[in-house]
C-alpha cells in the first residue's frame, strides 16, 4: 500500500527502522512546553519530518492530536519535541497496517451515537 510505503520511508529518513516500537503515540498525562530542554540543532528537519506526519493525519486520525502538537513548535523546537515526534514513529511502526483505507468506489458509511 501507498500508506505503508511512505510510513518506512519515514522511518528510515528519521533512522529509527530498527527501533523498538511503541504500543501507544505519547505518555499518559505528556504535555509538550514551548521552553522545555534545550533547543534542537536542526530545526529544519524537524519541521521536515512533522510535515510528513501532517500528510499522514488524513489517514491516521489517531496521531492527530498529538501531530498538531508538534506542529505548535515548528519554529523553535526543543530537544524534547523531537523525542515526542520520535516516539509518534515508533508507534506508527508498531501500527503500520492501521488507519483508515480508501479505496474508489461506492463509499457507503453508517454512524451511531449515544443520545443519553
Amino acid at each position: 500500500m501507498l500508506k505503508t510505503k511512505y510510513i518506512k520511508e519515514l522511518l528510515d529518513k528519521v533512522d529509527v527502522q530498527d527501533s523498538k516500537p511503541y504500543a501507544t503515540p505519547c505518555l499518559p498525562y505528556h504535555k509538550l512546553l514551548k521552553d522545555d530542554g534545550k533547543p534542537y540543532s536542526h530545526p529544519a528537519q524537524y519541521r521536515s519530518i512533522v510535515g510528513a506526519l501532517q500528510y499522514l493525519i488524513f489517514t491516521r486520525p489517531d496521531i492527530a492530536f498529538l501531530v498538531n502538537q508538534a506542529c505548535q513548535f515548528m519554529h523553535n523546537p526543543m530537544e524534547s519535541h523531537v523525542m515526542a515526534v520520535k516516539r509518534i514513529l515508533r508507534f506508527l511502526k508498531g501500527t503500520i497496517d492501521f488507519g483508515i483505507h480508501f479505496q474508489p468506489g461506492l463509499l457507503n458509511m453508517q454512524t451511531y451515537s449515544d443520545a443519553n
